[in-house]
């Protein structure tokens, strides 16, 4: 199954990305140019919506883990919701879910992210 990719913008610079299908051979480049596209300056987080991912790779864990380090660089949060049970295992047999920040749906992703940007906010105040 093709990869399909849609990104919402929220407000502060947070960008929802919700995949459907397999992260793959055929489909990572196409997921990392558009992560690439979203990463700038003014991005606070990233968050992937994978209740429609049937299928990853191990270039598609690649993808993944290189947005997560690429988005701390830039001091920005990446994180993970609606993961399903057979995506979840794969990350777990290779040591990767420590790492990444994972949430049951978007309201909690939500209310994660808003902590954090107000945290950022009363640390420039100050």
């Amino acid at each position: 199954m093709a990869l399909s990719i849609k990104v919402e913008k929220k407000p502060n610079h947070v960008y929802a990305v919700e995949l459907k299908g397999a992260i793959d051979a055929e489909s990572h480049q196409k997921l990392e140019d558009e992560v690439k596209e979203l990463i700038h300056d003014g991005t606070k987080a990233v968050i992937m919506d994978m209740k429609a991912v049937d299928y990853i790779s191990s270039v598609g864990i690649r993808v993944v883990v290189w947005a997560k380090k690429t988005l701390e660089k830039k001091l920005a949060t990446f994180a993970m919701i609606n993961l399903q049970p057979q995506i979840e295992k794969v990350f777990e047999v290779m040591k990767i879910l420590p790492m990444i920040d994972i949430f049951e749906d978007m309201a909690e992703a939500d209310q994660y992210i808003d902590q954090i940007i107000k945290e950022e906010i009363e640390k420039n105040r100050a």
